[in-house]
């Protein structure tokens, strides 16, 4: 039980240790130019770039993913341990 509980804390600090470096990778630049000029008032956006490169969304899903396991491996362990401390005191 312990071995779980010590291979999803390294999990978890590996997931947000990727997370934070994909996050942190400088986005890519764009291969066009912008002009100095007002476009049309009616004009919307029309873009086929995302505003957030997917490297950093990845980043951010495996971040959150990594906080979500470190969570539950946080929560297991306290229960585990508060298991075991009633179990030792007669009352489980």
């Amino acid at each position: 039980m312990k071995i779980g509980l010590v291979a999803m804390g390294v999990g978890a600090a590996v997931l947000a240790i990727v997370g934070v470096v994909l996050i942190l990778l400088p986005a890519s630049s764009a291969s066009f130019g912008w002009f100095a000029y007002q476009p049309s008032r009616d004009f919307g956006f029309v873009g086929g770039l995302s505003p957030v490169p997917p490297a950093r969304s990845w980043g951010i899903a495996l971040l959150v993913v990594a906080v979500a396991l470190g969570a539950f491996a946080a929560g297991w362990a306290l229960g585990s341990a508060r298991t075991r401390k009633l179990e030792r005191s007669g009352r489980a």
